[in-house]
């Protein structure tokens, strides 16, 4: 499987905000997720950083 889980970087550590993520759609200032369970959540931020090989992505607040 190619799903990544998306953490939240806070005061220098990352903090788990959605697992199994398998659509993110960036727009306007906020960024979609939806996972393989059909949970969706939105965060207005923006894209740290992306792992492919590590299945992680890292959102942060402007």
């Amino acid at each position: 499987m190619c799903e990544a889980n998306a953490y939240i970087f806070r005061d220098g550590k990352e903090e788990l905000y959605l697992e199994n993520v398998d659509i993110m759609k960036p727009e306007g200032g906020k960024i979609y997720l939806r996972n393989l369970f059909g949970e969706q959540k939105v965060f207005e931020g923006e894209i740290r950083e992306i792992s492919l090989l590590k299945h992680k992505i890292i959102l942060e607040k402007k």
